[in-house]
């Protein structure tokens, strides 16, 4: 072990120390978060007067479950009118289908020229593409006033509600927002030498640290394809029941879970660990200077903590008075 003394800071004592390598535990903690199993944006799929609304921000809503109905009266005169339109388009391309039909009669008649016969062979391709238009407006038409009623895609909690009676919507207009989370999802990252390690339907123990961390029993429901280039690691989540809706999306907690994996990871005291929010950094001493670096935690106890990923086999850390260092600080290394 060496001591080094903070030379520009004054910053006293700093204890400076190799990393140790060691087995991993099968034991692995780490930090998650908890999100909503499923979160539903409900919008308006044409512009329509909405006549009534059932529900209230807040509600607990099933699956299928009535939202709002929309208003008979102003789907069908939308009808009405794309019916009317499509009539209109229907007798001008047929108008135009028969002068093109007999154009070589008319042309030798002196009823039509090679310019207007081009003109009328434009306009009768954009009257075949707008009468195609105005027929998928009027399926969608249909089919909204046969499905007059909105109805909820999931169970769930009604978070947001913007639509109220009489309103009229536009096409695309946010109207609801729902979200399920019974189950609720805890997300976490394991290094990538985890990989293995982590099964679907694996048991985890979860401690939110809102509830003084209070414990909650979940299972392993996802394991990401895909491993973060910037810190290694993979996303997990696990799925954890919540039918009383005590847990809340947002809530920070410690996920503990049992590896089938061991292997060689870095070992540290956790006095080297820095906290900043739910970052963990330490000071590694280069050449007499000190670097924050950010690490991540793949366990702790006994007073060590089990490094995934930040650290190297012959990094020299601040093993003590870390706090009192900056990132590029002079250290002026002696030995004991």
């Amino acid at each position: 072990m060496v001591g080094c003394r903070g030379r520009e800071t004054g910053a006293g004592t700093v204890v400076i120390e190799p990393v140790k390598v060691s087995e991993s535990s099968p034991i692995i903690t780490v930090p998650g978060i908890l999100a909503p199993r499923d979160r539903v944006e409900i919008r308006g799929a044409q512009p329509a007067k909405i006549s009534e609304v059932f529900v209230n921000k807040g509600d607990v809503v099933t699956e299928g479950a009535i939202l709002a109905r929309l208003s008979e009266e102003e789907i069908n005169l939308k009808l009405n009118q794309l019916k009317a339109t499509r009539k209109e388009a229907e007798t001008l391309l047929e108008k135009n289908q028969s002068i093109l039909k007999n154009r070589d009669k008319l042309q030798e008649e002196g009823k039509l020229d090679k310019t207007q016969a081009e003109a009328i062979l434009i306009e009768t391709a954009n009257n075949e593409a707008s009468l195609e238009k105005i027929k998928a407006d009027i399926a969608v038409a249909e089919y909204n006033t046969a499905h007059l009623q909105i109805k909820s895609p999931i169970k769930g909690v009604i978070v947001e509600k913007y639509a109220s009676p009489l309103q009229v919507t536009a096409e695309n207009q946010l109207l609801f927002v729902i979200v399920n989370t019974d189950p609720i999802i805890v997300s976490f990252q394991l290094s990538a030498d985890e990989s293995t390690g982590v099964k679907l339907g694996l048991p985890v123990t979860v401690k939110i640290d809102d509830l003084d961390g209070e414990e909650f029993k979940g299972t392993v429901s996802f394991i990401g394809p895909e491993i973060g280039q910037e810190g290694r690691t993979f996303d997990v989540w696990a799925l954890i029941s919540n039918p009383e809706n005590i847990l809340k999306s947002g809530m920070f907690a410690s996920v503990q879970l049992t590896s089938t994996n061991t292997h060689k990871v870095i070992v540290i005291p956790v006095s080297a660990l820095i906290t900043r929010g739910r970052d963990k950094f330490v000071f590694t001493v280069t050449d007499g200077l000190a670097k924050r670096t950010k690490v991540k935690v793949r366990n702790t106890g006994n007073n060590v903590a089990e490094i995934s990923s930040g650290l190297m086999e012959n990094d020299f850390i601040a093993a003590q008075g870390a706090g009192n260092l900056y990132d590029g600080a002079s250290v002026d290394i002696r030995r004991r």
